[in-house]
């Protein structure tokens, strides 16, 4: 399809991809269902021969429900195909950082099953057990036990199916790479799909517990460590040879039988109120079928995506839009958001009252009779998630049952948002998920789904829904603002007798769905915890709070590091500070006040690869020539992933630009199931953390976002990227638990340059993004 647009659809036709899992399994004899998007060739081979044809909404008895499953039986985790393949179920999913291969390594090593014969299905609710969203750095670390007990089992079960059929005890046969095999007779030997013979695997394996706390098959055995072949082992992943080569189908590239096109228009202001509509102008584009209003709610649909994007545009849905009245849609002019320049005020105002994190000794005093006494004052804005690809949803939504296409990370919370949203049971919503370009975090794309949910239902038919450009940088969730503040004294000799670290920020529970406020009912708050302040020192004083339960004007949901990347910029960069004024080697600093062995153990790698020599920062005073070089260091205690960074930038003394020229990493997660795949998370991490301190930054005027398009929201460009980044994994070892390895590395990114900027140039950089033009404002004062 040829498109006349930019941001219109680019797409290949698909079959209807979604059966249900029971009804399927019934029908096939156990074969692969639903979709797989880690298969071969196009990395979305699914035996979509053996599909029902037909399993739209319109299509189901208006007396069925969508089944659901149950994480008690081994077929809900696992299925065996004749052609001795397999499939893996997880309700967890893939958001380009490779969690789910981890997933899949775990369940074919305890499976005793050949890792590139072995198949993954994610995330769709009538498929998959619930085992919570995936986001937190939380997949491995509790969905890998899940998946491991109950592969364990699998293989546990098929030994003792294959002890009847050779009529010898099960300790007398070996598994290995699907296929077992009776001691000491090599010619008696069958495939798991021989075994299993197209059946179910419709054995009880037990369950108890839900989501993140779900336990599975807890009498399962789990096999030696020492005897791993495929964790620990870099495989490669099934879904890049698809992404790199453009077969990989996407979420925008999704289409289903007979659906519509349909782009929203938002509110001028972030509380105007929907006047008026005039449809008089709309009637004359190509392929226009009706506007959809429900309140402050307005979209439109039509036969086409230009012909929608057309419709928008002229209701006023544009980049350089002028007013609550340029459009054929009339708003309220609506000015009761604070503006860039004073986010830091309504932060104050809008927090709560204090959680004590951490409190002992007397500051007050303490500060009081300090020899030296510093203050600080860090500022980190709002940014917005950046999703290269916009968000999109299809939503097939009928009277009395719905089918939702897309790429939540929250796939079952979503189900049961979209039911309280269109007034169904959750057992009449089914959500089908898909990866999406650009997914991660909590940006648009629970949001895009209602969007689409609310038109279906309004259009009788499925309608696709993509956001524009400015609608995914105006309107997706925000990360939120904080103001810190620290204080700090020393001794003569230079030790820390006081330290205090407050911390305003508001609520990250306020992620209800946008559409559904629109259209007056809310849905869609949960309470996510939060911001991640933390004391890992050992200070005699110290006074360590937070201040986080306002509301700030716009919907806001954390992105990578939930606070943390924000916290640890302001602990890491005063610690800095203090040691820099006591004229002390700010490694050594760091070590005389830390007792926990991990956390020396990753800061000590991390100087030994790097090839740390002692000494103050900015000891040698400024710099002569244009480009001053500095180094960095910083670390963090993220969900008991410790992550220790170093890093070398070059300052430009005359713009101010920063350039970070290399990074050193020592990552201690524990238990690596892939070290490729943890290297490229901890790439990943560092790249965009650098983007977040160097250029993001949302901003306002009074009526909503300014900062709508790429170059009022600048991200890292590829020549900005690090010539080198250095990773040393520590404590990889199975006696070691898998923590978190997604968001940890992000943590002290900030701080790092920072601090490397401080022994460059002598100033010090406490409000993020560091932009050329602060930088040098930096310089000027100093």
């Amino acid at each position: 399809m040829t498109t006349r647009h930019p941001d219109a659809l680019h797409s290949i036709e698909l079959p209807d991809f979604g059966a249900s899992r029971r009804a399927f399994l019934k029908a096939s004899g156990g074969l692969v269902l639903g979709f797989s998007l880690f298969g071969p060739a196009a990395a979305m081979t699914t035996r979509r021969d053996e599909l029902p044809l037909d399993t739209s909404v319109a299509a189901m008895s208006n007396n069925n429900a969508f089944p659901s499953v149950d994480p008690a039986k081994l077929n809900a985790w696992i299925a065996i195909h004749p052609d001795n393949t397999a499939t893996l179920f997880t309700g967890k999913i893939e958001q380009g950082n490779g969690a789910p291969n981890a997933l899949l390594q775990i369940a074919a090593e305890e499976l005793d099953f050949p890792y590139d014969r072995f198949f993954l299905v994610m995330g769709s609710t009538t498929e998959t057990v619930d085992q919570g969203p995936s986001y937190g750095s939380m997949a491995v670390r509790y969905a890998g036990p899940q998946i491991q007990h109950a592969a364990a089992a699998g293989r546990q079960v098929l030994l003792d199916m294959a002890s009847q059929q050779f009529g010898v005890p099960a300790d007398k046969l070996t598994a290995a790479a699907g296929v077992i095999t009776v001691a000491g007779a090599a010619g008696k030997s069958v495939t798991y799909g021989e075994l299993v013979g197209g059946k179910r695997l419709d054995v009880t394996i037990g369950a108890s517990g839900k989501t993140f706390g779900m336990k599975v098959a807890p009498d399962a055995k789990l096999k030696d460590p020492s005897k791993y072949t495929v964790i620990g082992t870099s495989v490669p992943r099934k879904d890049i040879p698809g992404k790199v080569t453009g077969q990989f189908t996407f979420m925008q590239d999704v289409k289903v039988p007979g659906m519509l096109h349909g782009r929203v228009v938002r509110p001028y202001g972030i509380q105007s109120q929907l006047l008026s509509v005039d449809e008089t102008g709309l009637k004359d584009i190509p392929g226009f079928v009706q506007i959809v209003r429900e309140r402050n709610f307005l979209g439109v649909v039509a036969q086409t995506e230009w012909g929608a994007i057309q419709a928008a545009q002229k209701l006023g849905s544009k980049l350089d839009r002028k007013g609550p009245n340029d459009g054929l849609a009339k708003w309220s002019d609506w000015n009761g958001l604070a503006a860039t320049d004073e986010v830091w005020d309504a932060v104050r105002k809008a927090a709560g009252k204090a959680q004590s994190v951490a409190k002992h000794g007397d500051v007050d005093k303490a500060l009081k009779v300090a020899a030296h006494r510093f203050k600080a004052t860090y500022l980190t804005p709002f940014e917005t998630h950046g999703s290269i690809g916009p968000e999109c949803a299809i939503a097939d939504v009928s009277k009395d049952k719905a089918i939702v296409w897309g790429g939540t990370q929250m796939p079952h919370q979503a189900q049961r948002d979209l039911a309280e949203l269109l007034g169904l049971p959750v057992d009449k919503v089914e959500v089908r998920w898909v990866e999406a370009a650009g997914q991660y975090g909590r940006n648009g794309l629970e949001h895009v789904m209602a969007d689409a949910a609310i038109m279906s239902r309004a259009a009788g038919r499925p309608v696709r829904v993509q956001w524009m450009r400015w609608d995914s940088h105006g309107w997706d969730p925000k990360e939120p603002p904080l103001v810190q503040e620290l204080e700090g004294g020393l001794d003569a000799q230079g030790n820390v007798t006081a330290w205090r670290h407050h911390m305003w920020v508001p609520t990250f529970s306020d992620t209800r769905l946008l559409p559904s406020e629109l259209i007056g009912k809310p849905v869609g708050t949960v309470n996510l915890g939060n911001a991640a302040i933390g004391y890992e020192y050992t200070f005699d004083n110290a006074d360590v709070s937070s201040h986080n339960e306002g509301r700030v004007g716009v919907i806001t949901a954390w992105m990578r590091a939930p606070g943390q990347f924000e916290t640890t910029l302001a602990m890491e960069a005063f610690i800095d500070e203090l040691a820099a004024a006591g004229k002390q080697d700010p490694l050594e600093f760091r070590l005389k006040y830390l007792k926990e062995p991990r956390a020396i153990g990753v800061l000590k790698a991390a100087a030994k690869l790097y090839g740390w020599q002692p000494r103050a920062a900015f000891s040698a005073g400024k710099q002569s020539g244009r480009k001053a070089k500095g180094r960095g260091i910083a670390w963090v205690n993220r969900d008991d992933s410790r992550v220790a960074t170093i890093a070398d930038v070059e300052v430009d003394q005359q713009t101010g630009e920063i350039r970070v020229v290399r990074v050193v990493v020592a990552h201690d997660n524990g238990l690596v199931i892939s070290p490729d795949g943890m290297r490229n998370q901890i790439e990943g991490n560092i790249v965009q953390s650098i983007s977040r301190t160097l250029h993001e930054e949302v901003s306002f005027d009074h009526a909503h976002v300014t900062s709508r398009d790429w170059a009022s929201y600048p991200i890292l460009r590829f020549h900005e990227i690090p010539d080198r980044i250095d990773i040393v994994l520590v404590n990889n070892d199975p006696k070691f638990r898998s923590t978190g390895g997604g968001e940890p590395s992000t943590c002290p990114t900030a701080a790092v340059i920072s601090n490397a900027v401080y022994d460059a140039v002598g100033v010090r950089l406490r409000q993020r993004p560091f932009r050329p033009e602060r930088v040098k404002a930096a310089m000027s004062k100093a």
